[in-house]
């Protein structure tokens, strides 16, 4: 059964789990408050870099106020377990919303899942609670070993553990290539591709890149509006871009990543923008523009093959948004868009 109780919250159910940690559905008991609840742990179990990044992104979501951007609550220490306490979005992420097969655009409510995971109280009485994210560092202190990270690639072996990249698509049929164009959907796509550009732009504006924009990582409520998720891997323009990753690695998700993020050189916003291209490019053309299946031949396409034109994919796609996908997906960030703001006009002209 899951916990009933995270510190200050009251568990209801499992919203979902990655690899080092779950997330619960959870209500202040104080304020009656509904929160996603991102617990990592216990101790001995985690690496203590993702509790510092747990800390990290806590520290930078409570500067940041967006309507296209996650709200964060509180982050702490309960039992030995990390925790950080976020606005809760009930709806899909943004591949599942704007899937072909979605009737009229429709939202629908995540249901809770039926996972187990080990109890952190028993609700019997209240434990101490550590709150802030210095708590979190504490933590990661007592438990520090040499950093890893998983599904990382070091720099001298490229291509050796970039995860689990999915196996090569076909090309898109008719059916797929007519739903893909149906104009619901495209406005839908062009609807929610705003927001998440206005959410880039607040955040670059503030002098952060994300450094891990992905489908799963941008999720949309019932209203449909947009919000950016999941900062963990967040840096700062004056940041060293190792400053919280193991040295000579690469972090974030692979098939998504920029030429230069791929190569472990230093990233600007344009890394994001690039990151979006992927995005956009599959939303466009029903496939990514890297499709190798072994590591290494994607690790070369992102390097240095260049995607077919998404209207090449897709000949009745909008001529806007695959226009917009190609130029994101350019090697060089130069050749890119310069900024969200300057898609946003595009997008709005």
């Amino acid at each position: 059964m899951p916990p009933r109780s995270v510190g200050p919250y009251e568990i209801l159910s499992v919203v979902g789990r990655g690899g080092v940690g779950i997330v619960y559905r959870g209500r202040h008991r104080g304020t009656g408050q509904l929160a996603a609840v991102k617990v990592l742990g216990p101790a001995p179990a985690i690496d203590p870099m993702a509790a510092r990044r747990l800390a990290r992104e806590f520290e930078v979501l409570r500067t940041l106020d967006h309507p296209n951007v996650i709200r964060v609550y509180d982050a702490g220490v309960v039992e030995g377990y990390s925790f950080l306490a976020m606005e809760l979005v009930d709806g899909l992420d943004l591949r599942a919303y704007l899937s072909p097969a979605l009737d009229g655009g429709a939202v629908h409510v995540f249901e809770p899942s039926p996972l187990s995971p080990r109890p952190i109280s028993d609700g019997a009485s209240p434990r101490p609670v550590q709150l802030g994210p210095e708590a979190i560092r504490a933590l990661a202190a007592m438990m520090d070993e040499p950093d890893t990270e998983p599904g990382g690639m070091a720099f001298a072996t490229p291509g050796l553990r970039p995860g689990a990249p999915q196996a090569p698509r076909p090309p898109p049929g008719p059916e797929l290539l007519e739903a893909l164009n149906r104009p619901a959907r495209v406005a839908r796509l062009r609807a929610v591709l705003a927001q998440v550009l206005e959410g880039l732009a607040y955040v670059h504006a503030r002098g952060f890149v994300h450094r891990d924009l992905k489908p799963s990582n941008v999720m949309v409520d019932d209203a449909r509006r947009a919000r950016l998720m999941d900062f963990g891997l967040v840096k700062t323009a004056h940041e060293r871009d190792d400053a919280l990753t193991a040295t000579g690695r690469i972090v974030g998700t692979y098939r998504y990543m920029s030429p230069e993020q791929a190569q472990g050189r230093t990233v600007d916003a344009r890394s994001d923008l690039y990151s979006l291209g992927v995005m956009l490019y599959e939303l466009v053309t029903g496939m990514p523009p890297c499709a190798a299946a072994e590591p290494v031949d994607l690790w070369r396409q992102i390097l240095h093959v260049r995607p077919a034109a998404a209207r090449r994919v897709n000949p009745g796609a909008d001529p806007l948004l695959a226009c917009i996908a190609d130029r994101l997906l350019e090697k060089d960030p130069a050749s890119r868009f310069a900024s969200a703001e300057e898609i946003l006009s595009e997008l709005r002209a």
